[in-house]
């Protein structure tokens, strides 16, 4: 399933990827964290429930000429290890990937796992309410209590999260495993979500600091924006059509 490009011992890591949802925000969250970070490429993935997808570098600090659907980058200095998924998983095999997936965060003693999602902004009901919550296992909650409390963040009522893609299954399965496992999420509307991507890589610092790099005031997160983004929204519409 993976392809190690090089040799990596990955016992404690903690393992960061994103469930492909609403206003693909996990995945724009992911990128900021890979660019700011300049983890290093050391595997690609492949399964079925994969859908195939090719293009030019999607970082600036990546010197690999292309970019396919599920890479694997790494900072041993840090103890992360980041899956990026850039395509929606086939329903019908969805079940079987996540198995494996999870098989290979057990068999590589992976400290944890935190997934990254969003979902519709009108699913947040109450008025005046954060703009995230998330849904953990206990045995994540065990080991990361004291930080939980620290956030006081708001746990999602319910284990549905709605446009939040495999997230919540995911958890399901960590857990079946007792497999440590935390999903975080914003609520978002579709449209430029950059804003969002920035918001849900700034909650992830707060539950693993340190985690990003600050600026010269120690307070201010200092993102570097992939260059991919630039083609986000493809080009302007011609003039000749108007």
């Amino acid at each position: 399933m993976f392809k190690f490009t090089k040799e990596i011992h990955l016992s404690g890591y903690t393992l960061v990827l994103p469930s492909v949802s609403v206003g693909n925000v996990a995945q724009l969250a992911v990128d900021l964290l890979i660019e700011t970070l300049k983890l290093e490429k050391v595997g690609l993935l492949w399964h079925p429930a994969l859908i195939p997808i090719v293009g030019p570098p999607a970082y600036d600090h990546d010197q690999d000429k292309l970019t396919t659907t599920a890479e694997l980058y790494a900072c041993t200095e840090r103890r992360l290890l980041v899956l990026q998924i850039r395509a929606p998983l086939v329903g019908a095999l969805q079940a079987e990937f996540l198995d494996r997936l999870t098989d290979f965060v057990r068999d590589q003693s992976l400290a944890d796992v935190i997934v990254l999602a969003s979902s519709f902004a009108h699913e947040n009901h109450r008025v005046g309410a954060r703009p995230y919550k998330y849904l953990t296992n206990e045995k994540f909650g065990t080991s990361h209590g004291e930080t939980l409390e620290r956030l006081k963040w708001d746990p999602l009522d319910g284990t549905v999260i709605h446009g939040g893609g495999y997230a919540a299954k995911l958890l399901e399965v960590c857990t079946a495993k007792e497999l440590a496992c935390f999903t975080l999420f914003n609520y978002v509307s579709e449209g430029d979500n950059t804003p969002d991507a920035v918001q849900l890589v700034s909650l992830l610092d707060q539950l693993k600091q340190p985690l990003l790099p600050r600026e010269e005031d120690g307070i201010k997160i200092k993102l570097a924006i992939p260059s991919s983004w630039k083609h986000l929204f493809g080009n302007a519409a011609p003039v000749n059509v108007y």
